[in-house]
Order: C-alpha cells, then sequence, then structure tokens
C-alpha cells in the first residue's frame, strides 16, 4: 500500500482530521481515501488505523486490515483528489533518526568537492588516487557507520527547508529512507529522504565528533510523500532518482549503489539499540543527485524535486537566504549577492 498523512486545505473536515491535523489514509490512483471515511462501512475506525503511530505499533496485523479495509471499501467516494491536498510527512514526530553511508561514491565526490574549497585544488588533485582506493575498500567493507540526524526537524511535501545564518553552501541531499517496524515486521515501508545540508561548516566537524550544525539545523529533514510498504518495493535497490532544481539543474541517479540492504540496516541497528516503530533510517545519498557532488549550488526561492520509481516526488522549496549571514568559510557567492572575496578558511 502506499500510505498518506494528508488534509485537504479549506474543505470542512469530514471525516474529522487525526492527530496533527491529519487524515491517516491511503493513495487509489489518482485519489486519497481516509481510513476513517473507510471504516464507516465496518461501524467506525479500528485503533490500529487511528494514526500512523497506532499502525506502526500494530504490525503485521494492522497492514493486513488497511488492505481489508482498502479492499472492503473498493472504489466508493474518496477524500480528494491527490493533487488537491496538503501532502504532509509520512511520520510527523519520529522516535529517531539515523543517517547511513552507504553509497562510496557520493562519499568520494562529495571529499573531493569539500578538499578544494578548504585547501585548494592541489590538495584536490594529490589526494584523488587516496580517495578512489578509499572508495573501493569501502564497496568491501563489512563497516556500517551512521549518524544520528535531527527527528524534530522533519518536513513534509512542498515544505521549505531551514537555511541557517552560518551557511552560505546550503545543499540538498536525496537518500532512500526505511521506516522501521516492530520485531515481527522489521520493516514498515519506505519513503523519501532529504537530508538538507549547510556544506561550508560541514569538513571541521567530519575530523570532530561527526555531523552537527551541518545537518541538524530547524526543517533539515525533509520526508514524504508517502510511507510505501515493502510489498509494493520487491527490491528497493534498483530504484531510478531524478532530482530537479528550478530550471537549472536536472540529476540522475540510483538506489543500486546501495553496498548495503535495508534489512542489513536494520539488522545492524538493532544489534546496537532498540530500534523503536517509525524510526527513520536513511541509507546515504544518491551519487550525483548533490551540489557538492557537482560543486554547483542551489540558490534562494528554488523549488527542488525529488523523484524516486514507485516512491513518488518529494518536492522542497529553498527558502529566501537570511539577511544577517555569517562570513562563510568559502569563497563568497556572488549570486548570494555576497562580495566577490576569497574566505580565510580557518580550521574550524
Amino acid at each position: 500500500m502506499k500510505l498518506v498523512r494528508f488534509s485537504v486545505p479549506g474543505a470542512t473536515p469530514e471525516p474529522a482530521p487525526g492527530p496533527g491535523g491529519a487524515r491517516f489514509g491511503w493513495v487509489r490512483g489518482h485519489e486519497v481515501v481516509s481510513f476513517e471515511r473507510a471504516s464507516t462501512v465496518r461501524g467506525g475506525t479500528p485503533p490500529e488505523l487511528a494514526g500512523v503511530e497506532a499502525w506502526l505499533a500494530a504490525l503485521p496485523g494492522s497492514l493486513v486490515l488497511a488492505r481489508s479495509v482498502a479492499q472492503s471499501y473498493g472504489d466508493a467516494a474518496a477524500d480528494s483528489a491527490l493533487a488537491a491536498v496538503r501532502i504532509h510527512p509520512p511520520v510527523p514526530r519520529p522516535p529517531a533518526l539515523f543517517d547511513f553511508g552507504l553509497s562510496p561514491r557520493h562519499l568520494r565526490r562529495s571529499a573531493l568537492t569539500l578538499i578544494r574549497h578548504e585547501w585548494g585544488p592541489i590538495a584536490r588533485a594529490c589526494l584523488v588516487p587516496w580517495l578512489a582506493l578509499a572508495e573501493r575498500r569501502l564497496r568491501r567493507s563489512a563497516a556500517m557507520p551512521y549518524y544520528k540526524g535531527n527527528h524534530n526537524a522533519v518536513i513534509g511535501d512542498g515544505d521549505s527547508m531551514g537555511w541557517p545564518a552560518y551557511t552560505s553552501y546550503l545543499d540538498i541531499e536525496p537518500e532512500l529512507a526505511v521506516i522501521a517496524g516492530t520485531e515481527s515486521m522489521p520493516i514498515a515501508g519506505y519513503t523519501i529522504l532529504n537530508d538538507a545540508s549547510a556544506r561550508d561548516v560541514q569538513m571541521p566537524e567530519m575530523f570532530g565528533s561527526g555531523p552537527a550544525r551541518s545537518k541538524d539545523f530547524d526543517h533539515s529533514k525533509g520526508l514524504g510523500p508517502f510511507l510505501v510498504t515493502p510489498d509494493e518495493i520487491p527490491d528497493p535497490l534498483v530504484l531510478d532518482v531524478r532530482v530537479r532544481v528550478g530550471e537549472r539543474f536536472d540529476w540522475h541517479g540510483s538506489t543500486r549503489e546501495y553496498t548495503k540492504t535495508p534489512e542489513d540496516v536494520i539488522r545492524h541497528l538493532r544489534k546496537i539499540l532498540s530500534v523503536l516503530p517509525g524510526t527513520v533510517v536513511g541509507m546515504g545519498t544518491i551519487p550525483d543527485c548533490t551540489g557538492l557532488d557537482h560543486d554547483t549550488w542551489i540558490r534562494p526561492g528554488e523549488g527542488i524535486s525529488i523523484h524516486f520509481d514507485r516512491l513518488g516526488t518529494l518536492h522542497q522549496q529553498v527558502p529566501a537566504a537570511p539577511a544577517n549571514r555569517s562570513a562563510s568559510r568559502w569563497r563568497s557567492r556572488r549570486d548570494l549577492g555576497e562580495e566577490a572575496t576569497t574566505a580565510s578558511m580557518p580550521s574550524a
């Protein structure tokens, strides 16, 4: 199933929206149907379908129930056309967010860009062979490093990313995200994650405690548009990806470059901690689909669309850049109205 949390702008809520002001339902062709509306044929909404949190906690039985409700309802009246609703994050309050780095080619390409901006083109040229070797080793490695993201920074389809005042180089990171289920059904489904990043403050953090200011700012975790159950995605590692940035960039990638499977990452986490239902787990950035991979950068006001086969399209908006931005550690950006000077590039 393709599950969705949605609201109908300007409509009288009938049926009434659930927790967080959103209805919980499924996508039926070009329409959306809430479980509350569909459950009228059963005399009331089962508690397992009252919202996505209840659905996640009751897996796998709640998935069987959801299918049964949808089948019983058939093609009766929908809540709305899909194009007319506001889509909310599929998991509004994840208990945790973890992000793996399982795409070695992105790690190599992004490292080359960071090195050029931090230490110059000569350092970049000198480190090309070493980074190529590191990429090959990562492809063979059993290691699965991850960082802990800000699970309170989730935004949804059509929302604006945050742009903190300490960065001039805001970027996107399209990823396949796994939504954790229960012990009986470890993977509840999949969605798209946009892990927005402040690139000009990232490098010092990579040599310290890991991503912090570069990743954890407000409104930095785009999630959506749907929660797609595993039966809809027989192989999540064969999905084509397309990213459009305004009218300027059209990037293409694939989940084929991940070195581990979603089952691998969930098993790995469960060896370390209790993975609660609704936990969001990013697999890693899709190569060729970020500004860092290409050393080209998004601009204020641009629209971003991130499309994954079978998962849909996550739309994000680039906000206006803060007027009170701090001086960047990197070169000033003329396209942001900054004076054309070279940053002093301090070590932190």
